[in-house]
């Protein structure tokens, strides 16, 4: 499966991120704009409560 890697599921995520967000631009629509925002900040949050929790220190 080409998900194994750490680094592809990254890009895969974001992609799908940017998708939302580019739908909400072409159909002038904020509310998916608002919607892939607020995924990219949950996965922002989520990322750095992990480094808190699982980082060095």
């Amino acid at each position: 499966m080409f998900l194994h890697s750490n680094l592809l599921l990254v890009i895969f995520v974001l992609g799908v991120i940017a998708i939302f967000i580019g739908f909400g631009f072409r159909d002038r629509n904020p509310g998916i704009v608002l919607l892939g925002t607020g995924f990219l900040i949950t996965l922002f949050v989520i990322i750095r409560k992990a480094i808190d929790v699982f980082g060095p220190g």
